[in-house]
């Protein structure tokens, strides 16, 4: 996570961003695609509805992380949770080359301490701003 804004929207723009590791992540949400509404044309000479790919919106990003209190990352996630700032992220896939960069607010971190036999954790929900930028660089 960086709380700056790239100077581009690009992979060079979010690459030249100084980031901060959020610790322990256990559960990464869904980064990329977008959800369309459905524009509907009706009219009164012809019996049909006609449906048309409407505006679209950026689905939320669901997180979880074990609840580590001091871990830098956590501290700026939380901090963007108490603020309307849109900072910047990034995330590695597993093959350790592709990158996914996007900017969201912080709707909500939250503990969850859950039951006898759970690990304490975290879940952070992303109200995401751009469109993700895949990046094998």
């Amino acid at each position: 996570m960086s709380t700056a804004a790239p100077a581009t929207y690009d992979a060079t723009g979010y690459g030249a961003l100084v980031w901060t590791e959020i610790g322990s992540i256990t559960k990464v949400g869904n980064v990329v695609g977008r959800t369309y509404s459905t524009a509907t044309l009706s009219t009164v000479s012809d019996a049909q509805d006609r449906e048309k790919k409407g505006s679209f919106k950026l689905p939320n990003a669901q997180f979880e992380c074990a609840w580590i209190e001091n871990d830098a990352g956590q501290v700026i996630v939380n901090n963007a949770s108490k603020d309307n700032s849109v900072p910047s992220f990034k995330l590695l896939k597993q093959d350790g080359t592709t990158k996914r960069y996007f900017t969201a607010q912080v709707l909500e971190y939250v503990e969850n301490l859950g039951q006898s036999n759970d690990a304490v954790k975290g879940s952070l929900t992303l109200l995401r701003q751009t469109d993700t930028i895949t990046s094998t660089t």
